[in-house]
């Protein structure tokens, strides 16, 4: 074929044209093949694998031919079915590119095969291009064959994506559609003898999973049994069944056509990805007895005629045995997740030659049990889900005792679904929509929904059975209109469906006879677990295994597949521990390429720990098994430094020289193989490390990429890219499957490091391991340091030793032996809980206690779907909107939390005790046995309480915590054992350590609005309860004469009054005793014992916590908590002066002295600040950015966000959530601090990065400091302490005193005793008093009277009051007898000793027996723990008789003192000096008449009087 024809072919595929269907005029349909028969073919291939070289000009990549047969990566699209199969175009199946200078080998069958059968050639692969060929064809590259080659890889191309239409479209039709119907009497062969019935005959009462086999009608020749239980009837691939079939439409459902409401809502749940059909995997699980009853569903006959090609010889048999098997593994995934085989590879790169790695087989590793039946031992780390099925990573156990990696693919996985049936069928009228049917009283039975919903779900999936079954289950969530318990139907729902892939079931889906649905939402993983009740990382036993059905398709020793989930179960009796872990530490120095503008690698370090335990705790001094650096020439330059190595080999440090960054990157990925690390340990190491390591990967087309992970994959996913942000870390973690990412800073990190602030690798070290660790500053892009081996050398020493840090980080902090600890206790993944997901923990051990209660679990939600439901909710409640929706964003649920008590602020000098209730929230649940199943809530309002339960059985959350416990006690009555060595006692710690942990975390569950297991009600019954008790507790050690000065949620603080440790003591015991005997399970102790305590505000203080050592001695330590001190953004010096301040003020029994000392200190600060002598490292800056720095509106005026910038400019890694270390200086040394316009620059202009401070001649802001950073948070100490002086302290910092002299004021006037009542003026004093209404005796209008002052409704004349609306004046008697009336009125409402609750409000008159406690709503006194106070105090009459009284008060109305009258609008008229006046001594005689009547009950008040003689009468 000439150029111009391949040209002519080319522009016929890009058009859409069949190419086989393009001839041209000269086209001889030459073959450029050899044919060859089987022998030869043989005899080729083992001259291949004799001759086996490696590839000399590989260009770094890393390939060695070992003669092993590419079967996915070439024919993936010939018999995949996924997506990715369909093309455009027609072929012959083969999916093979024809490069033309290959060797085309084609095998000669014995028999004469069928159209439909496919040439063996088609499975092979190409063979390599031999290194002379590349080198001849780098020299000719003006030949014109290198055209023709490209345009026959096009046209290879071309057909062979037209190839792979032809082959899904064959696929579509299976060749066992045409079963019988469900009404025909199944003809089986069952070895098992069970009962089998049709619909019409079966009894509902007992179902069993196991499903016969049936045979094919029109199909004599061959029949297919299974010995081995099944869901399906659906015939699996058996040696005898050819691998494709000639297309056929398939039959619309009968069914769909009466039920299309129920078809579109199953259309509606996502895009219908119809791909090629697949055989549908016949396997279940064994819940019931195998004697019971089946019920089958099975597909109708299909009309169309289905030819079978018959003439398949021994030899083809055993081929489509073989594609069988490669057909059914996870190569056939969709775009984004690729599982590509290729042969064992050892990367060539740097002389990798001793890389290896062992491929096991079947043999290896399959062991008998004591029964005699064979299988395989794995220990699970973990899992990917993919292609609808099921990876299992982990260690298997060989027979002569090794553990190597091994892979499981667990296929034939259900999704079960729950369907409940109506209380009364729906009908469909023409004129009317649904509607229950009225006549019909009897409830729709599981039957009725099995008949409406199979045929609907057989047909929307391509199935042809599936399997349900009555059975009885309990429902207590949130949807209220679920009964409790009900008859449903089960489904069991397969994952893997020839169509309708990827689609789900709309959760809200209902039908006529079904109201609802359960179970749709399901991932694969939570399936498995629940269904094998895997608690975590486990041994696991599995049988029934495959070892042919993979092929290189992992980085395993091992790899095989299951074909059902029931093959693997959790071995509980095995002796064998936990299998050691193979750890990898990992660091990377990267810098900014100034040409590209991305990160690069120059260097990366590892350090391997091999065989590490999983339950032992691990000293952090441990030593790596194995440690080196990979490092490449850096800063722009070609080549590495001379003496590098040199230098490297007389420091000891294991170097290893590579020329480029590509080559750096293939020999990191060997090595990575080469170890087969289980673990992968790092400092910020998904959003950081691995996140530029598989960014520059893909940049440079690493091809051996996936040994980063354990699966072998080609392509990189589609969406992974760099501007994806968080979603990149999903990718990664999928990228990395099969090896755990423990990142000691992330969540998980965080939360065992409480102590920390920035989370910094040094800081992270120091809390840790108590040790000093101050990282060197590297700029890897600088030519100074790239070309000097002194420079260069020391840089890559830092990465070499920060990959040792992070390694004793983790070992110290027992990262990996705690969270293996959390997850076997959740039963979630061990990957879960290393991201630090605490509330996937507490979904998972819930999902397993309500499975084994037999409940209907809650579906999950996604985060749209949640949205989704909160704007519905929100547009049918108009603009008013509810908690639910507001919550969806804010994450938390808007109801009363825990009680915080107004603490007595200022210094305490007694003892204090602080009784705290031991893991509050858990012990009430557990005393009030709250839980979903106990706790009524379907008729509540929107915030109303639910009942705390009377009598019911234990509740299943309220039995969970109760096992929690007591394991937590066991194990710590176990570490009592003096027998126990160190380890054995940090080993149970941990625990213990965990299981309180998992039990305290359960309540947030409850109150978390986007967990599984939101319940607002429970939620809001539990604080509740936690205020009551708090209340109790308070009220309690009141009445024993103690006062409480302070309480949060779970505690309290009591002042003792005494000045002895032991009296604290005693009284502390004998309170603990009253307080316990009240509850059951609810216990309080003393948690702490205070010498001093200042108390600023709520939650913040501090304290001097006394204890009694060795000696009995007593030992102070400082607490505190929530002050300035312990926030990030203030700077170490400004820590060390709080502590210094805090010391003096609780040691000190003379405030003044201790006042004195902490001026003295500030001084010498200052006079530091102006010799510049104090270090920078102490007047460093912490900010975490919430955002990428360049997000922020209002970044100018950010300190933070203007260094996160310029480091940014500088090529360091900056995202949302890094913590960025900064000081403010006065400007850079050689200018003068100003902006662009001539201003001085701001302080965020003036901020540096603490690195770039460090390395310059820069001088901290003095101004900054002193104000910022000491004044004010030395301020907010001592402004409780006796004797303070603001003007002091600010003279002692260099500020200017004279702006806080009126702070000086306002503190003075604080601390000085409170002014009488008589001094305060009218309006504050009478500001909550009832305003006297008059009314006309001549037009009825009623009006307020506030005494002489302009008012739209009356008018003062010389005469008395006049109406303004009628011009009539009010006789003197009349306002004297409706001012008297008015006082009657309110003395009326006095003695009526009306009651109120300060907590719920409620209003009474009767007197509880508790004294002032509230009664509530029944008068039981147990629903509100509130205070009751009288709503009409005498102090309250008294003003109101004294307001009265000022209204005509002629002095006080000449001096304008009467309290204002209210008026919505300002009056316009304004009375004058003179006209008061003149008026008030026109009125006199007037007003002093009704002065009278107000003296007359001031004179009979008691108020106003003092009985001196009382107070000094001698007994």
């Amino acid at each position: 074929m000439s150029r111009a024809e391949k040209l002519a072919r080319l522009r016929a595929a890009r058009s859409g044209a069949k190419v086989d269907d393009y001839h041209s005029d000269n086209d001889e349909n030459v073959n450029i093949y050899d044919e060859v028969d089987e022998n030869q073919y043989r005899k080729h291939k083992r001259d291949r694998v004799l001759n086996d070289d490696f590839i000399v000009d590989d260009n770094g990549e890393g390939y060695a031919e070992t003669g092993a047969d590419d079967w996915e990566a070439q024919n993936a699209a010939a018999y995949g079915s996924d997506d990715d199969d369909e093309g455009d175009g027609d072929g012959d199946g083969s999916g093979l590119k024809h490069p033309k200078k290959l060797r085309k080998v084609k095998m000669i069958k014995e028999s004469n095969v069928g159209a439909g059968s496919k040439a063996i050639d088609s499975f092979f692969k190409q063979p390599a291009v031999s290194f002379e060929k590349k080198q001849k064809m780098k020299k000719n590259n003006n030949d014109p064959n290198i055209l023709n080659d490209i345009l026959s890889d096009f046209t290879s191309k071309a057909t062979s994506s037209l190839k792979k239409k032809q082959t899904a479209i064959n696929k579509r039709k299976n060749p066992f559609s045409s079963l019988k119907s469900k009404s025909d009497v199944l003809n089986t062969s069952t070895p098992a003898a069970k009962k089998v019935h049709t619909l019409s005959s079966v009894d509902t009462s007992s179902f069993d999973f196991a499903s016969p086999s049936a045979k094919r009608p029109n199909d004599t020749t061959r029949t297919t049994t299974h010995e081995d239980t099944s869901f399906y009837t659906a015939p699996q691939f058996d040696e005898s069944v050819p691998l494709e079939t000639p297309s056929s439409p398939i039959r619309t459902s009968e069914f769909a056509s009466k039920n299309l409401n129920i078809l579109d809502a199953l259309d509606d749940g996502s895009m219908d990805v119809s791909g090629g059909i697949d055989d549908v995997e016949t396997n279940d699980f064994d819940d019931d007895d195998e004697d019971d009853d089946i019920i089958v569903s099975k597909r109708k006959k299909v009309s169309a005629v289905v030819q079978v090609d018959r003439s398949i010889t021994l030899t083809s048999t055993k081929i489509n045995r073989k594609l069988t098997a490669v057909d059914s593994s996870p190569l056939k995934n969709a775009k984004q997740l690729e599982i590509e085989s290729s042969p064992s590879k050892a990367s060539n790169v740097s002389n990798l030659s001793n890389i290896t790695f062992e491929k096991l087989e079947g043999n290896d590793v399959v062991m008998k049990d004591e029964d005699g039946d064979e299988g395989i031992q794995m220990f699970w780390l973990d899992y990917i889900e993919l292609d609808n099925s099921l990876l299992l990573f982990g260690k298997i156990k060989t027979n002569d005792g090794r553990l190597v990696s091994g892979m499981v693919q667990v296929n034939g996985l259900c999704k079960t679904l729950y369907f409940l049936p109506r209380a009364k069928k729906l009908v469909n009228d023409d004129d009317e929509e649904e509607q229950e049917v009225e006549d019909s009283e009897k409830p729709c039975t599981p039957m009725e929904v099995y008949d409406e919903i199979i045929p609907l779900l057989m047909d929307k999936y391509g199935l042809n059975s599936i399997k349900a079954k009555p059975q009885h289950m309990k429902y207590a969530f949130e949807h209220y209109d679920i009964p409790k318990e009900a008859e449903y139907l089960k489904v069991l729902l397969p994952y893997k469906t020839p169509k309708s892939k990827g689609v789900s079931i709309p959760s809200n889906l209902t039908g006529e006879t079904f109201s609802a649905v359960f179970g749709t939402n399901t991932s694969i993983f939570e399936s498995f677990v629940m269904q094998r009740q895997i608690m975590g990382p486990c041994w696991l036993t599995v049988t029934g295994c495959d070892f042919s059905s993979l092929q290189n398709v992992s980085h395993c020793n091992i790899e095989l597949s299951v074909s059902s989930p029931t093959d693997i179960s959790p071995n509980l009796y095995t002796r064998d521990p936990p299998p050691s872990l193979n750890v990898l530490s990992l660091n990377v120095q990267s810098y900014m390429n100034a040409k590209t503008g991305r990160q690069e690698v120059g260097s990366v370090s590892l350090a391997l720990y091999k065989s590490l335990p999983q339950d032992v705790p691990i000293s952090p001094e441990l030593q790596p098994t194995e440690q080196m650096t990979l490092v490449r020439p850096v800063g722009g330059t070609m080549n590495l430094p001379v003496g590098l190595k040199g230098l490297a080999e007389k420091k000891g440090m294991a170097l290893r020289t590579l020329n480029n960054e590509k080559t750096l990157l293939n020999c990191l990925v060997g090595m990575i193989k080469k170890y087969d690390p289980d673990v992968f340990v790092g400092h910020r190491l998904e959003n950081i490390t691995l996140d530029i390591l598989l960014h520059r990967m893909k940049d440079l087309n690493i091809s051996q990429w996936s040994n980063m992970g354990r699966r072998s994959r080609k392509v990189f996913p589609e969406k992974f890219s760099r501007s994806n942000g968080r979603y990149n870390l999903f990718l990664i973690r999928d990228m990395l499957a099969g090896r755990l990412l423990c990142d000691i800073s992330n969540d998980m990190g965080q939360s065992l490091t409480p102590k920390c602030q920035s989370w910094e690798l040094a800081e992270m070290y120091e809390v840790v391991c108590r040790d000093k660790y101050s990282p060197m500053e590297v700029n890897l892009a600088n030519p100074l340091v790239a070309e000097d081996a002194n420079k260069l050398l020391a840089a890559i020493n830092e990465n070499a030793q920060a990959v040792r840090i992070i390694g004793k980080t983790a070992f110290g902090m027992q990262i990996l032996t705690t969270s293996k600890q959390l997850t076997n206790i959740a039963g979630n993944a061990w990957s879960h809980t290393l991201g630090g997901t605490r509330a996937g923990r507490n979904e998972y051990i819930l999902l397993h206690e309500f499975e084994r209660e037999n409940y209907i679990v809650p579906d999950r939600e996604t985060r749209a779907q949640r949205q989704k439901q909160a704007n519905g909710e929100t547009e049918e409640n108009g603009d008013e909107g509810n908690d639910e929706s507001n919550t969806v964003s804010n994450k938390k649920a808007k109801y009363q939390g825990g009680l915080v008590f107004e603490p007595e602020k200022g210094l305490h000098k007694n003892y204090i005790l602080v009784m705290d209730f031991n893991s509050l929230y858990p012990s009430i649940i557990q005393e009030f046995n709250i839980c979903f199943t106990t706790i009524e809530r379907s008729n509540l309002g929107e915030d109303e309480l639910p009942r705390v339960p009377t009598k019911s059985a234990m509740g299943v959350l309220p039995k969970l915590l109760q096992q929690l416990v007591t394991r937590r006690r066991e194990v710590k009555s176990l570490m009592k054992d003096p027998k126990l060595t160190a380890i054995e006692k940090a080993q149970l710690d941990i625990k213990q350590m965990a299981l309180k942990v998992t039990a305290n975390s359960m309540y947030g569950c409850l109150g978390y609005v986007n967990s599984r297991f939101y319940a607002k009600p429970l939620a809001m019954l539990v604080t509740n309860k936690g205020r009551e008790i708090l209340m109790d507790t308070r009220q309690l050690a009141e009445s024993l004469g103690l006062t409480v000065v302070y309480g949060d949620t779970d505690s309290v603080m009591i002042d003792t009054r005494c000045d002895s440790f032991a009296e604290a003591i005693k009284i502390g015991n004998g309170f603990k005793e009253k307080v316990n005997e009240r509850y059951k399970l609810l216990e309080i102790d003393i948690d702490n014992v205070f010498k001093r305590l200042l108390l600023h505000s709520k939650k913040k203080y501090a304290a001097l916590n006394c204890s009694i050592n060795d000696k009995n001695e007593e030992v102070t330590t400082l607490e505190v908590k929530g002050l300035d001190m312990k926030r990030r953004e203030y700077c170490p010096l400004s820590k060390e002066l709080s502590i210094f301040v805090l010391n003096n003020i609780l040691n000190s029994s003379d405030p003044q002295e201790a006042l004195n000392e902490i001026y003295n200190k500030l001084e010498e600060v200052t006079a530091e600040f102006d010799e510049n002598s104090i270090p920078m490292i102490k007047l460093r800056i912490n900010t975490k950015l919430s955002k990428d720095p360049s997000k922020y509106p209002g970044g100018k005026s950010m300190p933070s966000v203007q260094v996160a910038l310029r480091l940014q400019n500088q090529g360091k890694i900056i995202k949302a959530g890094s913590v960025i270390t900064f000081v403010i200086t006065t400007g850079d040394p050689d200018d003068d601090s100003k902006d662009l316009e001539g201003n001085a620059a701001s302080v965020a202009e003036r901020a540096r990065a603490l690195t770039e401070v460090l390395n310059a001649n820069y001088k901290p802001d003095k101004k900054y400091y002193s104000e910022k950073q000491l004044f004010n948070p030395i301020d907010r100490l001592l402004t409780r302490v006796e004797g303070y002086d603001v003007v002091r302290l600010a003279q002692s910092l260099g500020l200017e005193a004279h702006r806080y002299e009126a702070k000086a004021r306002d503190i003075v006037q604080q601390h000085e005793l409170q002014p009488l009542e008589s001094t305060v003026p009218d309006s504050t004093r009478f500001r909550d008093m009832k305003d006297l209404k008059l009314c006309c005796t001549n037009c009825s209008n009623d009006f307020l009277f506030g005494g002489i002052q302009p008012s739209d409704d009356y008018q003062m004349t010389f005469s008395g009051i006049k109406c303004k609306q009628c011009e009539h004046n009010l006789h003197p008697l009349s306002v004297a007898a409706q001012l008297e009336l008015f006082i009657r009125n309110e003395l009326s409402i006095y003695y009526q000793c009306w009651l109120v609750c300060d907590d719920c409000g409620i209003q009474t008159r009767q007197v509880s027996v508790y004294g002032k406690r509230c009664i509530g709503v029944n008068g039981t006194a147990h629903e509100c723990k509130g205070v009751m106070r009288i709503k009409y105090s005498d102090k309250m009459i008294y003003n109101q008789l004294l307001y009265l009284q000022t209204l005509f008060d002629v002095e006080k109305t000449k001096k304008q003192q009467l309290k204002p009258l209210p008026s919505e609008k300002p009056i316009p008229v304004t009375l004058n000096k003179g006209e008061i006046d003149a008026l008030a001594e026109q009125n006199r005689k007037q007003f002093s008449l009704l002065q009278k009547v107000v003296q007359k009950y001031l004179d009979v008040n008691g108020r106003r009087y003092v009985d001196l003689a009382s107070i000094f009468r001698v007994n």
